[in-house]
């Protein structure tokens, strides 16, 4: 695909294309186009320069017009760090350092420890960045001790000259595609304060590296820039004591024509310097090493390294002069304390060479020294910060571990399941009885995702009510049945955790409402229900009656009084009264068919609703057989007792009419409403009253039918 661009080498709208690599389109024009920017929407912005006549660390923008573009989707996006404009000068003092390529040094090396350390980081290096390289002279964590320049960190830093701190790699366009993020050492977090030498040049870096994001808020940076402080007191001293040498070299070379010059040099040193013998003993020093001892230079003359030097630090010192002696070393250096005539010990970086004569005869020890106590105090503070902030860590894990037990003991001991769960739905705390719900620990659910231990039907009636509790709402579901083996139910509660903003988790409290909802329907079932014949009650008749009103189809009302019932209670009592009620609605139920509604309203007046029924002569045997199977005697309590029944019919078919002309002459079993009370004519049930007061009037133990024309105004009101 071919773009053109604009004059200023900006290319614009290119959709759908990953990375840019451009070329001229002109002859006898050398250029190359590097991407600098992406843009949104998939859009890229690339900067021309020219390669022509470019010096090292140079680069001019090309004013020409290149309108070319290839687009090549499969070239990585990552960015190399430019060389900084003085790359040779740096590159020069690098070099004077004298320290690419050589062994291990346990002064950098306990750096870059007590930094893992401090940061809790598995990755720390001093990188020196060098022409094509960056070289480890200390690579805590890291077994490599060089990566190439173009896919380097550090070099970003070197470059800017001020501490870099990448948290996430795979979010920073420089370093998405970088081989040491994609492959080993997988490096995500990143964080290097520049390695500055006195003249202000910037050589590498004291990095931290982690495989995965980090944070790094301002206390740490500025926590790194002492450590990186540190390193560059390290790499002083070894570009001080280079020079040392240099001079000790010149001098010795020089000192059969002018010891006067090398007086001077000796004495003007800003560091610490003296002559030692073979023995030990004082030959020389100058007035900085005075000033650093505490000793006059006449007084240091009477006496040896050894006197001065703390117990402690005597034997490997020595230790380390034998070595010389014998030549296995040319130099040493190390950390050792001097004794001031106060007795106070002062702490020095000690560098020592062994001066011989041209046939390899030792002569003397030059010892140069400079002086670190502020910075051993330092150390011994930050070690006292450790050791401080390491006992307050465990002093709150304690803390958070008793809170942790106790809510444990609390929420095992709630009837409820109590949990919580983060935003990849799985378990970071449970109580007690999950274990008696799900049969597992509740430490074996922690980190298990919530469809792993919930039945795929129930995971998925509620994964949208997780949804909505991740996005910040409380939800509720009345019916959860965790176990198909079981018939308990659940009421859940999702109520969201939010922390500074954000919604991590939600809540989880479910409570057994089992038997909650059975006595709910117990109470349900209670208000329809006559609690001494367990017939439907008054309510329950007319919910009946309302359904077969709206359905439309013919049905017959059957309101039976039993005759003589206030005797039997005032002759037996009210126990054998009830009993007898009992018993009455065992046979009403016996005698109508199963899907007919039988209702006591009271007392002893009982109702029965048959669906369908509109024949008249069907109700008289319906009617009939009511009146014979209650005429029978009953046996209550040991007592024979004989009772009838009057019962009032309301028929609200249309055949009904018809056919209760046939059976009954109209002027004397068909009731005349009128002169009656009207208001009987709103409702059938009340029209079945007055027919069963009729039949009570007739000689009881008889039925009566309601005129059918009130019935069905009744019906239709």
């Amino acid at each position: 695909m071919k773009v053109g661009g604009d004059d200023d080498c900006a290319i614009t709208r290119i959709p759908n294309v990953r990375a840019l690599k451009l070329r001229c389109s002109r002859k006898g024009n050398a250029w190359r186009g590097r991407l600098v920017r992406r843009a949104c929407s998939g859009h890229f912005r690339a900067s021309v320069f020219a390669c022509s006549g470019r010096k090292r660390g140079e680069a001019r923008r090309c004013g020409k017009r290149h309108p070319t573009v290839s687009a090549l989707p499969g070239l990585p996006t990552m960015i190399t760090a430019p060389l900084p404009l003085d790359e040779d000068e740096r590159l020069r003092a690098l070099r004077q350092l004298d320290i690419l390529d050589t062994d291990p040094e346990e002064a950098f090396d306990r750096i870059s420890r007590l930094a893992a350390f401090a940061f809790d980081m598995p990755i720390v290096l001093i990188s020196l960045v060098d022409e094509d390289r960056q070289w480890f002279k200390s690579h805590h964590g890291l077994a490599a001790c060089e990566t190439p320049r173009n896919v380097s960190f550090c070099a970003h830093a070197v470059l800017s000259k001020r501490m870099l701190v990448v948290e996430d790699a795979l979010d920073d366009e420089r370093f998405l595609d970088n081989p040491l993020v994609t492959g080993a050492p997988n490096i995500r977090f990143y964080a290097g304060s520049p390695l500055r030498l006195a003249d202000g040049q910037v050589v590498g870096t004291l990095c931290l590296i982690d495989e995965k994001p980090r944070t790094f808020d301002e206390a740490q940076g500025a926590m790194l820039a002492d450590f990186a402080h540190l390193v560059e007191r390290e790499l002083e001293l070894r570009r001080q004591l280079n020079r040392s040498r240099t001079e000790h070299e010149r001098d010795r070379r020089s000192l059969a024509i002018s010891e006067a010059r090398f007086r001077t040099v000796f004495q003007q040193t800003p560091i610490g310097k003296a002559v030692v013998d073979l023995d030990g003993r004082f030959l020389d020093v100058n007035q900085k090493f005075s000033e650093i001892i505490g000793y006059e230079e006449s007084e240091l003359r009477r006496r040896t390294f050894a006197s001065v030097t703390h117990p402690a630090d005597v034997a490997a010192d020595l230790a380390q002069v034998a070595e010389l002696l014998a030549g296995r070393q040319a130099t040493y250096a190390l950390e050792k304390r001097y004794l001031r005539p106060d007795g106070h010990a002062v702490w020095v970086n000690l560098a020592v060479s062994l001066v011989r004569d041209v046939s390899g005869t030792p002569l003397h020890f030059i010892a140069a020294v400079q002086e670190i106590t502020s910075r051993k105090k330092s150390e011994e503070a930050l070690r006292n910060y450790h050791v401080e902030l390491e006992a307050r860590v465990r002093e709150r894990t304690a803390e958070l571990r008793r809170s942790r037990d106790a809510l444990q003991t609390i929420t095992d001991n709630v009837p409820a399941l109590i949990a919580v769960v983060d935003r990849d739905l799985c378990y970071q705390f449970n109580n007690e009885t999950f274990k008696r719900v799900f049969g597992a620990e509740p430490a074996a659910l922690r980190g298990r995702s919530l469809s792993e231990t919930l039945r795929p039907e129930v995971f998925a009636q509620l994964q949208p009510l997780f949804a909505r509790a991740l996005a910040g709402e409380r939800v509720t579901c009345d019916e959860v049945r965790y176990r198909a083996d079981s018939d308990r139910v659940w009421s859940a509660t999702y109520i969201p955790v939010e922390r500074e903003g954000n919604v991590t988790g939600f809540y989880v409290m479910a409570h057994d409402v089992t038997e909650q909802r059975r006595t709910e329907q117990r109470l349900r079932e209670g208000a329809l229900i006559d609690p001494l014949t367990g017939l439907a009650n008054r309510r329950a008749l007319q919910e009946a009656l309302c359904e077969l009103r709206a359905s439309g189809e013919p049905f017959a009302l059957f309101f039976m009084d039993m005759d003589g019932f206030k005797s039997v209670n005032d002759r037996y009592g009210h126990d054998v009264g009830d009993a007898l009620l009992e018993e009455t609605a065992r046979r009403l139920v016996a005698t109508v068919r199963t899907g007919d509604v039988v209702s006591r309203l009271g007392g002893d007046e009982f109702v029965v609703a048959s669906r369908g029924v509109s024949d008249a002569r069907a109700g008289e045997r319906i009617a009939a057989a009511i009146c014979r199977e209650v005429s029978k005697a009953f046996v209550v309590a040991g007592r024979v007792i004989e009772t009838s029944a009057s019962v009032g019919v309301v028929l609200t078919g249309a055949a009904g009419a018809a056919g209760a002309a046939g059976v009954v002459n109209a002027s004397s079993a068909m009731l005349s409403v009128e002169g009656e009370n009207r208001a009987l004519a709103d409702d059938p049930l009340c029209l079945a009253d007055a027919a069963m007061y009729e039949a009570k009037r007739a000689g009881r133990n008889t039925w009566r039918l309601a005129p059918r024309a009130q019935a069905m105004a009744a019906l239709n009101a």
